[in-house]
């Protein structure tokens, strides 16, 4: 009876620890939340890299004492952002959303897959190991990619970019509901659905079947499969959640409307989950089933402050991912791996966005904002290195990459802006010489024709 006594007791203080952490590190983020964005705000600059700096300086000072639950805690801001987004749409917008995630998402990951991996090939003595060793005199033994498969992996992680860091932005700058909001929006959506063949090569990779087989018919497969249950989830919930609403609704209260909602997001985060999908596709979807009822306005009211804080939280908790030891010591091979990862997706997409009917400066605005890397690349470096596909130092250097390039999407999304403007001051100079020089030779008596 006395070591059952004693180890409840243990099991009490231990749970009464991890809520006096979380409680510390609740008081830690609301301040830092006071502060950042006030301060951000008055210089012009986005609070997302406010909270980034804060993650970095916190992390530094062991300031936050039970990170794995707060950064699942944040994992929520993402979900609601997505959630919000769908309540956004209606059919018609949903239909041009598919025009721009197959026209330009689709290619965009198969290319910038390829480009990546091809970087890491071939096995055992991959390009890219070779340029780096070259130009700073890297360690030959920085990559090691064992198969084919697992360089694919890799280079899809890094095609993937970050929904929270950028739909965060165009919904600061009122850009959503434009045309260069719905091609972004698209792309990112694609990127999500893109997860679905990662997560069944993962797997696989685990098990150490790669080297046997291939792995590509059992993909197959299980996308389709997938597929098929995202299907019957959209249709069932059509009705089923719409009446759902209905029903809670008439009882007046806004406790139960706001359970409903979380309910909800959590409840569809689950399902996609459980189908083989991202969690925030989820989410999007249970957003876009609700976009045409109306319950809508009263959700984005309820829901706002929750998404608005836990993305905050998100943002933080991503800025203390950087090894700032490492950083420091390896920094010419970071700067180079984090300006070819913009610099090859810049090109891809720009590229591709410009034959689906989108105007240049346009183009180069979602190349430059979608150049990052994802939060779902966390989860293959780790994985990666737990399977020993990656040396642990540069399992760390990925991670590194993968933060800093999503931590300057504010200064890509300026930049982009600002080239956008200069191509259409440009053109506009153009378009008056042309004019000037057709009235000249109108003039002079001659016949000039311009297209």
């Amino acid at each position: 009876a006395f070591r059952v006594r004693a180890g409840v007791g243990v099991e009490i203080a231990s749970a009464v620890e991890v809520i006096n952490d979380l409680g510390f590190d609740t008081l830690t983020f609301l301040g830092v939340t006071v502060l950042v964005v006030p301060a951000f705000r008055v210089v012009k600059a986005s609070p997302i890299l406010g909270f980034f700096c804060a993650g970095v300086v916190l992390n530094q000072f062991g300031l936050i004492r039970n990170l794995t639950d707060v950064k699942l805690l944040s994992e929520w801001g993402i979900l609601f952002l997505l959630f919000e987004m769908g309540l956004e749409l209606s059919l018609s917008r949903l239909k041009a959303l598919a025009k721009f995630a197959f026209g330009i998402g689709l290619p965009q990951v198969l290319l910038s897959t390829l480009a990546f991996a091809a970087f890491e090939l071939p096995p055992n003595g991959a390009i890219g190991t070779r340029i780096l060793q070259f130009l700073f005199n890297s360690r030959p033994d920085l990559v090691n990619i064992r198969s084919v498969d697992e360089a694919i992996v890799i280079g899809a992680a890094l095609s993937l970019s970050s929904s929270a860091f950028v739909l965060q932005l165009l919904a600061e700058k009122g850009e959503l509901a434009t045309r260069f909001g719905s091609a972004t929006l698209g792309i990112l959506l694609l990127q999500d659905i893109a997860v679905v063949p990662l997560l069944v090569i993962l797997p696989v990779l685990e098990s150490q079947n790669v080297v046997e087989q291939s792995v590509w018919p059992m993909l197959l497969a299980e996308s389709l499969k997938a597929l098929g249950g995202l299907g019957i989830l959209s249709l069932g919930g059509k009705y089923l959640i719409r009446r759902i609403f209905e029903f809670v609704a008439e009882s007046r209260s806004s406790e139960a409307f706001v359970a409903l909602c979380l309910l909800t997001v959590s409840g569809t985060s689950l399902l996609t989950q459980w189908l083989g999908f991202s969690d925030t596709l989820g989410a999007f979807l249970a957003g876009a089933l609700l976009a045409e009822t109306n319950f809508r306005t009263q959700i984005e009211a309820d829901i706002r402050p929750f998404r608005g804080l836990l993305l905050g939280l998100f943002f933080v908790t991503t800025g203390t991912s950087i090894d700032m030891q490492l950083l420091i010591r390896e920094w010419p091979n970071v700067l180079s791996l984090l300006a070819g990862l913009i610099a090859i997706k810049t090109l891809i997409t720009t590229a591709l966005a410009t034959r689906v009917g989108l105007t240049f400066q346009e183009s180069v605005r979602i190349g430059l904002l979608l150049s990052q890397g994802g939060e779902f690349g966390f989860v293959v470096f780790s994985l990666a290195n737990r399977l020993g596909v990656l040396p642990l130092e540069l399992n760390k250097l990925l991670i590194i990459v993968v933060v800093l390039s999503m931590a300057l999407t504010p200064l890509l999304n300026d930049l982009g802006r600002k080239a956008a403007g200069i191509i259409d001051e440009r053109s506009e100079t153009k378009e008056v010489v042309r004019d000037c020089h057709v009235l000249y030779t109108h003039n002079g008596h001659g016949c000039c024709l311009f297209s």
